[in-house]
């Protein structure tokens, strides 16, 4: 008999924390021999990664509705458009459940909450399966990337759910009235692939594109670009600690801001009005991110809500410290008063303090860098949260053992 599938649910394949985290785990799964498939909603960066480790089913492919441009007038000035659309999407929809029905699914697994208006709509013909969804997402990122209706009858259907830290597991449990019992709460990291990439980066990838200084202090941040991710923050406390510090070479820059997002020009804008372009650097996403991370002395997370990123693990596995902000997600869980400084919320004056620190002693850098790396490798050991994973999945669908798990 063959073996049934895990589908998994992929919003999108850009190159972001929870789709970052779906890929490395992808990646372990495939090597233990499990038997799976993506329904990917829509495309990214990411993507030709994703094709190497797993079959995909694509979404965003089958749900453009095309029209020649004649019958589009035409049928945009009669009540038929309308119809027209929901019979275009009928057939969408049974095109996509008969090829999803030939890969013997067992088991969805849903990541990120952003995927609930597409388990809700196009999804129905699984919804009879066992469900288990893994969730990235505090209440900023709810509002934007859900609908409450949608994500509230998910997580209804939801068998188990998986947190990437106990910020998030207590938001679902406390806000959703979600049974503690059904959670789980670890993230992944591949430290092993990330220790090999860190094998051949570019440490000097800063000082060759950007013209930053080989002494430079430079004080780092990630990820897309966006108000919930705090640039405006970073260049506030960017603006303060360089004055602080002058004349000490301390640099601030950001990895993943572009012209894509739709704050870059606002923040652009304040950097070059601040009179510190030249100080204050962003860098567009990249598939070289660990590279810039590396050259970073100190991690300035500036989120208002961040529940858990990757980046900040990235960073403790490069002995890097971190400064957060406290009742800003799950950082601090990991961070504590041993890797870093954990300020209170949106205290700028404390978070420039703590950075002046950081800049004016090496030697505490290091100490609380040592101290990041041995916390992840203890707390996020790779095999324990590939074997977690699996438990979860072994509850309701029989996985083949292969020779990683006998080992």
């Amino acid at each position: 008999m063959e073996q049934k599938k895990i589908l998994f649910v992929s919003h999108d394949a850009n190159r972001a924390g929870s789709q970052l985290l779906l890929l490395q785990l992808l990646r372990l799964l495939k090597d233990r021999g499990v038997p799976m498939h993506l329904l990917l909603c829509s495309g990214g960066e990411l993507e030709k990664e994703f094709e190497a480790v797993v079959s995909i089913t694509r979404l965003y492919q089958n749900i453009n509705v095309t029209t020649t441009p004649l019958t589009g007038k035409l049928l945009k000035k009669v009540p038929l458009y309308k119809y027209y659309q929901q019979h275009s999407a009928q057939k969408i929809n049974e095109r996509i459940a008969a090829e999803l029905s030939h890969q013997n699914i067992g088991l969805v697994f849903v990541n990120s909450i952003a995927n609930s208006a597409v388990y809700c709509d196009f999804l129905k013909f699984l919804h009879h399966l066992p469900l288990v969804t893994f969730v990235h997402e505090l209440g900023m990122a709810v509002k934007l990337y859900s609908h409450e209706k949608q994500l509230t009858f998910m997580l209804k259907k939801t068998g188990h759910l998986i947190a990437v830290s106990h910020a998030v597991a207590n938001y679902y449990i406390g806000k959703y009235n979600y049974p503690e019992s059904q959670v789980s709460t670890f993230t992944l990291i591949d430290h092993e692939h990330i220790d090999r990439k860190l094998q051949s980066v570019q440490r000097d990838i800063l000082e060759k594109t950007y013209n930053v200084p080989k002494d430079a202090i430079v004080i780092g941040g990630c990820g897309n670009a966006e108000w919930r991710k705090g640039n405006d923050i970073f260049n506030w406390i960017a603006k303060r600690v360089i004055h602080k510090t002058s004349p000490l070479p301390v640099y601030f820059v950001w990895v993943g801001a572009g012209p894509q997002h739709e704050i870059y020009e606002l923040i652009e804008s304040d950097i070059r009005l601040m009179g510190l372009s030249d100080r204050i650097i962003l860098i567009p996403p990249t598939p070289r991110a660990l590279d810039y991370i590396n050259r970073f002395d100190v991690l300035l997370l500036s989120s208002r809500e961040d529940p858990y990123p990757l980046v900040v693990l990235e960073a403790a596995l490069q002995e890097i410290p971190v400064v957060c902000f406290e009742d800003a997600g799950g950082a601090p869980e990991l961070i504590e008063s041993d890797a870093g400084f954990v300020v209170p919320y949106m205290d700028i004056s404390a978070a420039s303090e703590a950075i002046i620190q950081l800049a004016l002693d090496p030697s505490l850098r290091e100490t609380l860098g040592r101290v990041g790396r041995k916390k992840v490798l203890e707390r996020h050991n790779t095999d324990k949260s590939v074997a977690s994973v699996e438990a979860i999945i072994q509850k309701y669908l029989p996985l083949p053992v292969s020779e990683k798990q006998n080992q």
